[in-house]
């Protein structure tokens, strides 16, 4: 096992131990109370996708040396930097997206 392999294997191992875990407890809607404060149910389930797409990217990144599939450049485009990109929007229009509809909330009947 070459050092490129130990570190494909660690890096794998890191982001599903550090990242999916949270991102999964968004998606099911849990989240410390600080974030239910600040936050929408809609936009703590989206966050939880946005980590999960990077957690597929990381991880994608990584394996796909591992399989052999150095050169493949599509993949590797698409797990990196349009996927990073991807979660980012999301999260940015989803959050722009409940800060508007909270500001023009429809007043209700007196």
């Amino acid at each position: 096992m070459t050092a490129a392999h130990t570190f494909a294997w660690a890096w794998s191992l890191g982001w599903t131990l550090l990242v999916l875990p949270p991102a999964l407890a968004l998606l099911r809607g849990w989240a410390p109370a600080w974030v239910r404060r600040r936050a929408t149910p809609r936009m703590v389930r989206m966050r939880g996708v946005g980590g999960l797409i990077l957690w597929a990217s990381a991880v994608t990144s990584a394996v796909l040396p591992l399989v052999g599939a150095r050169t493949w450049y599509p993949a590797r485009t698409l797990a990196g930097p349009v996927a990073v990109i991807t979660a980012i929007a999301l999260v940015a229009v989803t959050d722009v997206a409940e800060r508007r509809r909270r500001r023009n909330a429809v007043p209700t009947s007196q």
